[in-house]
């Protein structure tokens, strides 16, 4: 695998800050490059009974989040609003608790995370942050927070469903309200 070499530093005065969002994209444009199988076939459906890692890895290289989060979703069985609130906080803090409850390696785990926030990895030492902050998560606190996220789903759709029944109950004092003594 080649490197692209480095680049001088651009002096004060030029201003040549790529485009938004265009180094996360070569990053996970080198990123998928280093994890494809050689010869792979572009007509292989890719997520045809693969474990729970792959699934996670290639859609969080696809640049797509919304791909990943249903493929987190299904592998925490947790719902997809849950699973979008995790990616789209500021940090990985979540995200770090949800691999680490899925019981990932640190290094599968990393790639994931720096895939899906690739601007919180921007120097060695924030990598070093992830990988000790992972080392040092127990499974069982993660395991406990994917728990209070699989209530807090449940709550909202018991909490939504009594919404639903109160407007619809068939004993309501409305529909009563309607009818008339002959």
């Amino acid at each position: 695998t080649k490197i692209a070499p480095v680049k001088p530093a651009a002096s004060a005065t030029e201003d040549n800050r790529p485009d938004p969002g265009v180094p996360e994209e070569n990053a996970r444009r080198r990123l998928r490059s280093m994890m494809r199988p050689a010869g792979e076939s572009a007509a292989v459906n890719l997520f045809l009974g693969q474990p729970t890692y792959l699934k996670l890895r290639e859609t969080a290289l696809t640049g797509n989040l919304a791909f990943f989060q249903t493929a987190l979703a299904d592998a925490l069985d947790i719902d997809f609003a849950t699973a979008r609130s995790i990616t789209e906080q500021s940090g990985y803090a979540a995200l770090l608790a949800a691999l680490k409850a899925l019981d990932l390696s640190e290094d599968r785990a990393f790639l994931i995370a720096v895939a899906v926030h690739p601007g919180e990895f921007p120097h060695p030492q924030a990598i070093r942050l992830f990988l000790d902050r992972y080392r040092l998560l127990h499974r069982e606190a993660a395991l406990d927070k994917v728990r209070a996220w699989k209530a807090e789903t449940l709550s909202r759709a018991i909490r939504g469903n009594a919404i639903e029944t109160g407007r619809h109950a068939s004993n309501s004092d409305d529909k009563a309200a309607g009818r008339k003594a002959s």
